[in-house]
């Protein structure tokens, strides 16, 4: 009988083999969420192949869930150069230039995806979320609709296509595909919320209260959805509830809010008589100014307070609060003060719930924040000096917020009913380039707004804080204007969009402000009509035309005082 013959296998198989089986455990590491070991393994797989297509595309996978994204760009476009044929490759890096926020690319890397295999749900479906991301919404729900298609049960989708229909102000569409999502997942969580967010969009916050409730029942964890109930809560004054949850901001992944790391420890109302606290802002200016009305009521509790804030309030605070150390942090979450120099520490936006608990615990201030005194004497004399005997008011119409900018801001051309007011100096106060609207004002209504070049709101806010307090009035609407205003107790005028533009803390339909006891709220409905018509009343228009009135009424008290004074 003949011997068996044991013939060597060729290193090509040995070697084949070695990186499918690397691959397959980088791949099981991979799903697991062990990102390090799967790098570890496709780095192996690229020592034994430099060139191989699976190993570059995954370790690029790795490199932008890892937030080395441009790197994983670049591994990804390698891996697409090898093997030209593989959807999921087109999908994944589409996945990285959404990160990098480079949604052109993003959206033609989807498009080839499914150019190599149409029926690829993934590739639709993200080619939806890259949609969204330039503001092509009818793409979008085209998109959505084909994964719909191709996988009828997905809630996912539907969640997403209700978000399209709300980004295009059509909640009726937007509830129908979030409940259809219900339909399908009774435990889908987002679907209440999203619906409870169009509900507020309709001023119906009571409701939307209760479905929250539902929500976070399914997931109660912090995060996005307790801080979206806390909001609903706050604006209807319930600050058991809303305070309670407010600090699930920092879990909130939408909201991106970077906090202090502990230790030291996370004050929690204990007594402070000998202990040094750390306060630190968060936010946007406007946020800061709001909530710095309760620093002073901190540090007169604290042996010591050290308050953290950006670097354009460091002058304002220092000169509010001479009994605190004011300083500027570092950035956002780094602070600058060592761990070892205070005893407790929080977020100046975390202190309601120990100070404002109820609306009878705000107190009626004379103004918390104080500007340059002999600034604004100088101010107030050059723009009275313009015309003697007026009002001096300042105007504010634009937000620069990213998210609701475009639905708080009012156009500086159809506020006729306020600009012709006689008796009146009108002062610029809106922070950024705004010289064309001034413009447009001065040749439609022969009305010239002060333009002060020594004040650069963007530069230096102690500027800009010494010249609102130069005005007699200040009308404006939701911005850091309104802020530095009410801070600084100047009677104010606030033109406020109802809806989903309206901020928790101005509460619902309310006339003044428990923040601001100088400010007169005027709320509007966002939508009057459709804006895109050519004869379509703006949201701004009826409160611009009781402001005017007001306005008015102010300028002939202010003659019959300067007639009776004279006489």
């Amino acid at each position: 009988m003949a011997s068996k013959v044991h013939l060597p296998v060729p290193a090509a198989v040995l070697k084949a083999d070695a990186i499918a089986k690397t691959l397959a455990l980088g791949r099981s590491h991979h799903n697991q969420g062990h990102l390090k070991l799967a790098e570890g393994c496709y780095r192996q797989v690229l020592a034994m192949d430099s060139n191989n297509a699976d190993g570059l595309h995954l370790l690029g996978v790795v490199a932008f869930q890892s937030d080395a994204v441009e790197q994983g760009i670049r591994l990804i476009k390698r891996a697409a150069r090898k093997s030209p044929r593989d959807p999921a490759i087109f999908v994944n890096l589409g996945a990285a230039y959404r990160k990098a926020k480079r949604n052109i690319e993003a959206r033609e890397a989807y498009e080839t995806a499914l150019k190599l295999k149409p029926d690829l749900w993934e590739a639709h479906f993200n080619l939806g979320k890259a949609l969204v991301d330039l503001g092509d919404f009818d793409g979008a729900i085209a998109a959505y609709n084909h994964c719909i298609v191709l996988k009828p049960t997905s809630a996912e989708v539907y969640v997403n296509l209700g978000n399209v229909y709300k980004f295009k102000d059509d909640g009726d569409n937007a509830i129908a595909a979030y409940e259809r999502a219900l339909a399908l997942d009774p435990k889908m969580s987002q679907a209440y919320g999203n619906i409870a967010a169009v509900f507020v969009d309709r001023g119906r916050h009571a409701e939307a209260l209760a479905l929250m409730d539902k929500a976070i029942a399914i997931d109660p964890q912090p995060g996005e959805l307790r801080f979206k109930r806390s909001l609903i809560a706050l604006r209807l004054a319930n600050f058991a509830v809303g305070w309670a949850d407010y600090d699930s901001r920092f879990f909130a992944e939408t909201e991106k809010i970077s906090r202090f790391s502990a230790p030291p420890p996370y004050w929690t109302g204990e007594d402070l008589t000998e202990k040094t606290i750390l306060l630190w802002t968060e936010q946007g200016l406007g946020d800061e100014i709001l909530y710095a009305g309760m620093i002073g009521e901190v540090a007169a509790r604290a042996r010591r307070c050290i308050v953290e804030c950006s670097p354009r309030l460091v002058p304002v605070f220092a000169r509010s609060f001479p009994q605190a150390i004011v300083k500027r942090y570092l950035g956002q979450g780094e602070r600058a003060t060592p761990p070892a120099d205070f005893d407790v520490q929080i977020s100046i936006t975390s202190l309601g719930k120990y100070f404002r608990p109820s609306l009878k615990d705000f107190p009626r201030h004379q103004g918390y924040l104080k500007g340059d005194r002999m600034r604004t004497a100088a101010l107030r004399a050059r723009y009275r000096a313009i015309a003697p005997g007026n009002l001096v008011v300042g105007l504010s119409w634009r937000s620069k917020s990213d998210r609701l900018g475009v639905h708080k801001s009012a156009d500086l051309a159809t506020w006729a009913d306020v600009l012709r007011v006689p008796g009146v100096t009108f002062v610029n106060l809106q922070y950024g380039d705004c010289a064309a609207e001034l413009a447009t004002v001065k040749q439609a209504l022969g009305v010239d707004i002060v333009q002060d070049p020594e004040i650069n709101p963007l530069g230096s806010m102690d500027e800009f804080f010494a010249q609102v307090a130069a005005m007699d009035l200040v009308i404006t609407t939701s911005n850091t204007t309104v802020h530095v205003a009410g801070s600084l107790n100047i009677p104010t005028s606030l033109l406020l969009p109802s809806g989903m533009a309206s901020l928790w803390y101005w509460f619902l339909n309310s006339a003044d402000s428990p923040w601001y006891p100088s400010i007169n709220i005027f709320c509007c409905p966002l939508q009057v009509g459709n804006v895109n018509e050519p004869n379509a009343r703006p949201w701004w228009a009826d409160g611009i035309m009781r402001i005017g009135e007001m306005l008015a009424s102010k300028s002939q008290e202010r003659l019959a005082a300067s007639v009776a004074q004279s006489a």
